[in-house]
């Protein structure tokens, strides 16, 4: 595993208007910054450090000092980076870091502002191979993809280097520990239901999430439980719920979706194992289900079930 980042700061960076320079960033392996850097006189004092001259040429053209200030600054932190720093931005859905590597900054070829080496070039993984996608960071990381300006602090450094690094928050630690336990107590509780309060259960946690059973609970037909339809889809599905089972058992009922009006079937049980190859059969055993029953908010009606 490589070793883990340990940036000096981390700044956001917008490649481009719009985000019209990442398609090149990220081929080339560059990160650029605009500012019209690129113009001789302003680059030969960026790259001298001659910063109160860079600030002057802004109030020249007409630019408010504190507008002035901000672009000088922004303009420091990317000339006068020693690789020390990680930079981030968004692309599509992507969150992109790396740090530069010990090229000076260049005159981009069309004109438009200056670049620089990424080291190894941008990467969206953290450094246990995940990707890193808005659906999976936090909200107050992800708002800067909306960021009007060019580049900023992260507010959010902390989180972001425990994200690259594979980690997680002590908070997201305890949190998953106590979900954990949780699903334990579950699949506990489930193996105390009476085998009808079992298939009220499964009942349950598949009308919360959208099916709609038209068949009744039980054993009114020797291999079906629930008759079940999907109304967004039109989908049908028939329900196998067992206590304890094996894959022989499993095999006995796979045989009667052939021609049988159904989809697909699900086979749910909380105690053995059971699997099979039928792509048209979904097994929901002991610790699937449980997480579940959870997702679906039942954990108080089963613990009220039991007590």
């Amino acid at each position: 595993m490589p070793e883990p980042v340990s940036p000096s700061r981390v700044r956001y960076i917008k490649l481009g208007l719009h985000g019209a320079w990442e398609t090149d960033c990220l081929e080339r392996g560059v990160i650029r910054i605009g500012f019209e850097a690129g113009r001789p006189e302003r680059f030969e004092s960026c790259l001298n450090s001659r910063w109160d001259d860079v600030f002057k040429s802004w109030i020249a053209e007409g630019t408010t000092k504190s507008s002035a200030t901000r672009f000088t600054r922004e303009l420091r932190l990317f000339f006068e980076d020693d690789g020390s720093t990680l930079w981030i931005t968004f692309v599509g859905e992507r969150l992109c870091w790396g740090f530069v590597d010990g090229t000076p900054p260049s005159p981009d070829t069309d004109g438009d502002g200056v670049w620089r080496s990424i080291a190894g070039g941008w990467r969206w993984s953290d450094l246990n191979g995940e990707n890193l996608t808005k659906d999976c960071l936090s909200g107050a990381l992800t708002k800067l993809a909306a960021y009007r300006g060019t580049s900023c602090n992260v507010g959010q450094a902390d989180y972001i280097v425990l994200r690259i690094n594979g980690e997680k928050a002590p908070a997201v630690n305890r949190a998953l520990a106590a979900s954990s336990e949780m699903k334990n107590a579950t699949l506990d509780l489930m193996r105390l239901l009476q085998p009808n309060d079992f298939e009220l259960l499964v009942d349950l946690v598949f009308t919360t999430s959208g099916w709609r059973r038209i068949g009744t609970i039980g054993k009114t037909q020797k291999t079906l439980d629930m008759d079940l339809v999907l109304p967004s889809t039109g989908e049908r599905a028939f329900v196998q719920v067992k206590s304890a089972t094996t894959s022989k058992e499993l095999a006995e009922y796979v045989g009667t979706l052939d021609g049988s009006p159904f989809h697909k079937m699900f086979y749910v049980f909380h105690s053995g194992e059971a699997t099979t190859d039928d792509e048209r059969v979904s097994v929901i055993g002991p610790e699937a289900l449980a997480e579940l029953v959870m997702d679906a908010g039942l954990t108080g009606w089963l613990i009220r079930k039991v007590s």
